[in-house]
């Protein structure tokens, strides 16, 4: 039997291990699972977060996160590689290596931003000050993860139904995921949902999805 969960902090180590099963070639991977839990410790740290996971006899299945922006600019990647710096430094520190892995390449110039950031905590004035109303609402899906051993038995589409739960309790009918051109599998089972392609990029494809 499938069992959905608000995630809590006692659960972020199997959620963890889960996650560590399902991409064992990512960077977070690699950082090892202190900036694994680091990571998903940020969706429990903000009102317009969540964090929820499958479990089944006991096992974590699969897990979900989603972020609401609250205002222009607001994004998860630059809120999640500011809170979980340390760990990933320690992580680069113990293997040096990644620092060439493409994902961390990719990324230079945001790291690089907020870097300068965490440094001189510099602090925007214009996010105080811009309204919600003043940029389209939407649900971002951020993680998203189903154990391999468990796929193909319903578990994706249950996070799905979970997710769509949460932004409706928001009030929220648009939901947004960025996902990599070359995964298929992933974009074909986004699209079985109901998402469609909305802006391509070079490396990424943007999908949405409008709920009633």
């Amino acid at each position: 039997m499938l069992t959905v969960l608000k995630s809590r902090p006692e659960d972020l180590y199997n959620i963890s291990v889960c996650h560590k099963l399902c991409f064992k070639n990512s960077l977070s991977t690699r950082l090892g699972m202190p900036y694994i839990k680091k990571s998903f410790e940020w969706f429990l740290q903000k009102n317009n977060c969540f964090l929820f996971h499958v479990i089944k006899q006991n096992i974590v299945v699969g897990y979900c996160g989603g972020f609401i922006p609250q205002y222009i600019g607001d994004g998860s990647t630059s809120g999640i590689m500011q809170y979980t710096m340390r760990k990933a430094i320690f992580g680069v520190i113990l293997h040096p290596w990644l620092l060439f892995h493409k994902e961390v390449t990719d990324m230079y110039p945001l790291i690089l931003k907020n870097i300068k950031k965490k440094i001189f905590k510099k602090k925007n004035s214009e996010k105080k000050t811009t309204p919600v109303a003043a940029f389209d609402q939407r649900v971002g899906l951020v993680v998203i993860g189903v154990h391999p051993e468990h796929r193909g038995s319903g578990i994706f589409q249950l996070m799905m139904h979970e997710f769509e739960k949460k932004a409706k309790e928001n009030h929220i009918n648009k939901l947004v995921l960025s996902v990599k051109k070359n995964n298929m599998r992933a974009i074909k089972a986004y699209t079985n949902q109901g998402w469609f392609i909305a802006i391509e990029h070079n490396y990424t494809l943007e999908m949405y999805k409008y709920i009633q």
